[in-house]
């Protein structure tokens, strides 16, 4: 119930006020209202994360391999859990357009974390922007899903890399950037993926999924990270952002030398650190929004022990 008086609608018990209705004096009753249920239809960070166009909607052009057939029992929650909180080894992955790697001690769980909320972060940025012409808009979207999901961070500041003279090679120059903030174990492990990736052949998994999202033409948007569980617990991620124009198209462009000429590279790092608890209340909905194809845009590399 309301009542209507001197221009103003009054929700009768409420004090609350709505200006400017152009209804005559009087109480009215049986007000039908149009809002959704709310308790039917996701609201707020539900909400925008269900929005998101992703893209791309394939991992690699033409069909989808067929899934293999399961042949192991699913292990009840518990099991589950248990190991999923267990630390594991050193690894890295190929995540869509990145190249993460994960020190000795990350929890499995924490690792599925990480490559759920990034690979989101990159499918949901390309959604809106292209990631090769519309870079730096791209980057702006994919640190707002990232900060949507929990990671604090900032927006990447960008930098033109200048090389006077000579020739250089992109993984070199990214891994130099990166070393301004990584750990001395971070930036081991991710030397050793950086290594791993550049000893496979042109069209091995790995790194025909890294081209095919990273470069197009003569236009590259590619990410370094690696991750690290702290000392007091936190995951932490120690990231570069990289984008560059060339004069021409080359795979393999990690592992190749530029001269100066050849090609603009523009460069930023930072940390990035996840409130595990607030992304916990929100993993379900990553994991739904990502379908069950989430997988297929990540490619394991093996590294050497250490």
């Amino acid at each position: 119930m309301f009542r209507v008086t001197d221009g103003a609608a009054r929700c009768v018990g409420t004090g609350m006020y709505q200006l400017d209705l152009d209804l005559p004096q009087g109480i009215y009753t049986d007000v039908i209202h149009s809002l959704p249920d709310h308790g039917a239809v996701p609201t707020g960070l539900q909400a925008y994360l269900r929005d998101l166009p992703l893209w791309p909607p394939s991992p690699l052009p033409g069909p989808r391999p067929a899934a293999a057939p399961r042949t192991a029992r699913t292990p009840k929650k518990a099991a589950r859990d248990a190991l999923g909180a267990l630390p594991v080894k050193e690894s890295a992955c190929i995540n869509t357009g990145s190249l993460l790697s994960f020190v000795a001690g990350v929890s499995e769980e924490d690792k599925n974390d990480v490559l759920y909320s990034v690979q989101l972060a990159q499918r949901a940025a390309s959604g809106v922007f292209d990631r090769f012409t519309q870079t730096q808009f791209w980057y702006q979207k994919y640190i707002e899903v990232l900060q949507a999901l929990g990671w604090a961070s900032e927006q990447f500041s960008f930098s033109l890399f200048k090389q006077d003279e000579g020739e250089f090679r992109m993984d070199q120059a990214a891994l130099g950037i990166i070393t301004a903030i990584a750990t001395q174990n971070q930036l081991g492990v991710l030397k050793q993926a950086v290594d791993a990736l550049s000893k496979l052949a042109e069209d091995d998994g790995p790194i025909s999924l890294f081209d095919f999202h990273s470069s197009v033409q003569s236009s590259g948007n590619f990410q370094l990270g690696a991750v690290r569980r702290t000392e007091n617990g936190a995951v932490s991620m120690a990231i570069g952002g990289f984008y560059f124009h060339a004069v021409d198209d080359r795979r393999r462009f990690l592992f190749l030398r530029w001269g100066s000429r050849n090609i603009h590279l523009w460069t930023a790092a930072q940390r990035l650190t996840l409130n595990t608890d607030f992304y916990a209340r929100r993993r379900a909905d990553v994991i739904a929004r990502l379908d069950a194809d989430a997988k297929d845009y990540i490619a394991d590399l093996r590294i050497a022990k250490r």
